[in-house]
């Protein structure tokens, strides 16, 4: 690719969750495929993002209104090249893009959102979708759902896959004297991920005394749920990829109950790092993972303590769903993602 391509940098000011780690990720293979990237981002990015690659800094704003104010000029300036949008929508009205977008969550269930959240991506998102050259996508699921709730043809989507960040699996195996002693979730604290429903089927599976449940995963306004005293109970908080890793591969298993996601990347560390899973039976789990997890019923504690009991008790399932998860793992890569990406900038280009 002759000409070095532009990236938007506003994931750089954010910690990183799910989809500040696809855009990081993203970026990393890309550079490392021979792609000359340049990211454009804010004057204050966040320590732990180290990439080998030129970043411009600038602007008086941040957040949106440096994604809305500050990049639109510095793109007319620079002769508006195309710019790779990996973790929002960029300026809204600039039309040389290429825009991803994970899910809509926000149209599906939009109580789950505070109000300006949602009206923001209700407005911002079909103008984008409409105007951009490509977007791109996590999952065939994902791609019908956009299909349906916003009306662009399915030639301009592409579906561009997560995968697993080489940091977490590179960790060496910690073990800890809590090694198989406790359940493992990886969620942000946010209504869709319904921790509720799994606090409720641990405590109906009557295995406190045995087995500890560790809810890993940080707060953000953007959503309206209430926070149990229950929930924060057995919440870690944000944690670092060192110890994240270490959660996954000391766990007993790992439970994901969530009633609508794009992909789920959670589940997917969790397989590469040896822990076995237990899923929503979702149309995209079950894309996404076909029989590399045991199902349950999210809006059924009942069902979600039934299946954390069937694995607990059952220690021949429990290593064949391990076997299961490293080998879907292998299906997805970074590498795979980038190059897939690459060859559809250099059409564009």
């Amino acid at each position: 690719m002759s000409k070095p391509i532009f990236v938007n940098g506003r994931f750089l000011t954010q910690e990183t969750t799910g989809i500040q780690r696809f855009s990081y990720e993203m970026c990393k293979a890309l550079i490392a495929g021979g792609t000359e990237v340049i990211i454009l981002a804010p004057k204050k990015i966040r320590n732990e993002y180290t990439l080998n690659c030129r970043i411009i800094r600038f602007g008086i704003f941040s957040g949106i209104l440096w994604e809305q104010v500050d990049l639109p000029v510095f793109l007319r300036t620079h002769k508006n090249p195309l710019l790779i949008n990996f973790g929002s929508p960029g300026p809204v009205f600039y039309t040389n893009r290429i825009v991803t977008v994970h899910d809509l969550s926000f149209y599906v269930k939009p109580s789950w959102y505070k109000k300006s959240y949602r009206l923001y991506y209700r407005l911002v998102t079909p103008v984008a979708l409409h105007l951009s050259k490509k977007v791109i996508t996590v999952s065939e699921f994902s791609k019908n759902e956009i299909l349906r709730l916003t009306g662009i043809t399915r030639e301009k989507i592409a579906i561009i896959h997560n995968a697993v960040s080489g940091a977490l699996q590179r960790m060496p195996a910690k073990e800890t004297a809590e090694k198989g002693k406790y359940i493992l979730s990886v969620a942000s604290l946010d209504p869709r991920k319904n921790l509720a429903g799994l606090v409720a089927a641990y405590k109906m599976a009557g295995i406190e005394k045995e087995f500890r449940l560790v809810l890993a995963g940080k707060s953000d306004p953007i959503f309206n749920i209430k926070i149990t005293e229950e929930i924060l109970a057995h919440s870690t908080g944000y944690v670092t990829d060192d110890e994240l890793s270490s959660l996954y591969q000391n766990a007993h298993f790992f439970v994901y109950p969530s009633l609508y996601e794009g992909f789920g990347l959670p589940p997917l560390e969790a397989m590469s790092l040896g822990c076995p899973v237990i899923l929503s039976d979702i149309p995209v789990f079950r894309e996404i993972f076909g029989d590399a997890a045991h199902y349950v019923d999210p809006m059924d504690p009942g069902s979600i303590c039934k299946g954390i009991l069937h694995v607990l008790g059952d220690e021949q399932y429990r290593k064949e769903l391990i076997r299961r998860g490293h080998e879907r793992a292998k299906l997805y890569s970074w590498v795979g993602s980038a190059s897939k990406l690459a060859s559809i900038i250099s059409t564009i280009v």
